[in-house]
């Protein structure tokens, strides 16, 4: 191979490098995860979310929450940032829509706040064994994660 062909790999494996780099962080976040209970089968726990990443004037954007959570769910029931909002469970994940887009928007993007609050009416149990769980949510392409114990 000759210098002009290894620097042209080399400039394409920087771009992609570069490229992967962006993607990571994309999908960086913070995320907080407070419970009313930590006792091992505990029922009808409170569950708060609280995801911290670049929104458009304040506006979480539009695509759905997902939400992973340890234990067992018995109904869809979700508030997002106190109001209650429509949500959807299927197979351990909790889905929860976002409000509609305000009709007029600001241009400023900066650091916001999501609250997803599962309250004890949606009967979250926690696991029947004591241990350290994840709590995961997607929202779009940005993915977060907690560890949450139950002893």
């Amino acid at each position: 191979m000759g210098a002009k062909s290894a620097r042209s790999v080399a400039l394409i494996f920087l771009a992609a490098a570069f490229v992967l780099v962006t993607e990571a962080v994309a999908s960086d976040g913070e995320i907080t995860v407070t419970a009313s209970s930590h006792v091992v089968a505990a029922k009808n726990v409170k569950l708060t979310v609280v995801l911290r990443y670049e929104m458009q004037c304040g506006y979480p954007g539009e695509a759905p929450v997902r939400l992973t959570l340890p234990g067992r769910l018995a109904q869809a029931a979700a508030l997002v940032d106190g109001k209650p909002a429509r949500a959807t469970r299927s197979a351990g994940v909790l889905t929860v829509d976002m409000p509609p887009k305000p009709e007029i928007m600001c241009d400023v993007i900066g650091p916001g706040r999501l609250t997803i609050t599962v309250p004890p009416r949606a009967g979250l149990a926690n696991p029947a064994k004591a241990g350290a769980y994840t709590v995961t949510a997607r929202k779009g392409r940005q993915a977060f994660a907690a560890r949450f114990a139950v002893r």
